[in-house]
């Protein structure tokens, strides 16, 4: 009979983050992209904009102390991350207009109902990667963006936690089957040994 508990150990199981993202929140950490700053052009039209992968909210936070009158909607599968990101992070609403919305499953979402979603440094994490980004384009409104963030060292990523261990090329055949163009906006490279470390990339669903 398997231990019950083994979940808890078990990289990128719910029970797994839950776990992870009490650590972080006791000592006050909260996960944020300085890198979304250099792409914060890609948001400018977007009305409603979801991101996969959400954590404890703080690119979320970091948005919205940029744009007003947004509907966001944070999707993860960590109830604790998403409790602190409801209950002391970001409420239902700010003062600048903006809406949050929490869930922990695509399941109940409408398809093309967002102008962009995002999923920042997650796919790496997760096995059916493909499947899940099926569904993030299913979930981008036509004209829309869908924009993700991964590691792109390949064997180099020594990361246990990441399933998937990608490279630029990879990520590109990947977005190619979904769009004709696609665009990297932004890079981070390694301090230590000068190579590139994570990137952005984006697609647009034609009108």
């Amino acid at each position: 009979m398997t231990n019950p508990l083994i979940r808890f150990f078990t990289k990128n199981t719910a029970e797994y983050w839950d776990k992870a993202y009490r650590a972080e929140l006791a000592i006050g950490k909260i996960r944020a992209d300085r890198n979304l700053s250099k792409a914060l052009f890609l948001f400018h039209k977007a009305k409603s904009i979801l991101d996969f992968g959400a954590g404890a909210g703080g690119n979320v936070k970091f948005l919205a102390s940029q744009f007003s009158d947004r509907r966001f909607c944070l999707v993860d599968h960590s109830t604790t991350s998403l409790a602190y990101a409801r209950d002391k992070l970001l409420g239902d609403s700010d003062s600048k207009g903006n809406k949050f919305e929490f869930h922990t499953s695509l399941d109940s979402l409408k398809i093309r109902s967002f102008d962009l979603v995002m999923s920042i440094e997650v796919i790496e994490h997760i096995k059916n990667y493909k499947d899940t980004i099926d569904s993030l384009w299913s979930l981008v409104s036509p004209g829309g963006v869908l924009l993700i963030s991964v590691p792109v060292k390949g064997w180099r990523d020594c990361n246990r936690e990441h399933i998937n261990k990608f490279t630029i090329k990879q990520i590109f055949e990947l977005l190619r089957s979904y769009s004709d163009w696609v665009h990297i906006s932004t890079r981070t490279f390694s301090k230590r040994s000068g190579v590139l470390s994570t990137a952005y990339f984006y697609i647009e669903k034609p009108l």
